[in-house]
């Protein structure tokens, strides 16, 4: 995650509690240093929201001129035009009926792993089906795919790579051969062979089932 999460901007109201955007007479930025989040001064700023798409526009980025770094709003409401100015321009939005430093803590924390469990898919399926030290030879562990992506189908996870990746043979694990396999492989000139016991370690269950080229074999 690019934003900086040790910096939010919260809309506020006469009364200085949090508000709706188009209820807001100022907002201000809390910034964590250390253990602690610092307030900042409030800056003026009342919506106009009487104009068109391009008025508001302009009158929102008018407000973003004192953004700086800050990605993260908290508000207690934002929807229609403005919602979808600050959406496109790449803020997080946060709504709340309250507010209090610990909803700022809640939400960094919140970010924070949101951006680790993002971390790790994408450092998953960048992976998988990877090339082994044999060049040629891939390898996808279909059982922790669909464990960690249990709405991703086999066909999901394999077709792309078989359409478009050159390999000579490709090996996956997996709890059972896909039924797709039979039909759907020759069709592709491809086939499919599982490796016998012998070949795996005995305390594997897992079926590996290896799918290479025709004309390879």
């Amino acid at each position: 995650m690019k934003e900086n999460l040790d910096i939010m901007a919260v809309f506020c109201d006469d009364s200085n509690l949090i508000a709706r955007f188009d209820e807001m007479t100022n907002f201000v930025f809390y910034t964590k240093k250390g253990s602690c989040w610092h307030k900042s001064d409030a800056v003026p700023f009342r919506p106009d929201l009487s104009g068109g798409l391009a008025a508001i526009r302009e009158n929102i980025q008018q407000m973003l001129g004192a953004f700086n770094t800050c990605k993260i709003i908290l508000t207690k409401s934002l929807t229609g035009i403005p919602y979808q100015v600050f959406d496109r321009s790449g803020f997080i939005i946060c709504e709340s009926e309250s507010f209090d430093l610990v909803l700022l803590d809640a939400i960094q924390t919140d970010l924070i792993s949101q951006d680790e469990d993002a971390k790790e898919d994408e450092l998953l399926l960048a992976n998988t089906p990877s090339e082994t030290d044999t060049p040629g030879y891939y390898l996808i562990d279909l059982t922790q795919v669909q464990k960690k992506h249990p709405e991703m189908s086999s066909k999901m996870a394999l077709l792309p790579f078989l359409k478009d990746t050159p390999f000579y043979a490709l090996e996956v694990i997996c709890d059972h051969i896909p039924p797709w396999f039979d039909h759907k492989l020759p069709e592709m000139n491809l086939s499919y062979i599982t490796k016998n016991n012998a070949e795996q370690n005995k305390n594997d269950s897992a079926k590996h089932v290896v799918i290479t080229h025709v004309v390879c074999e």
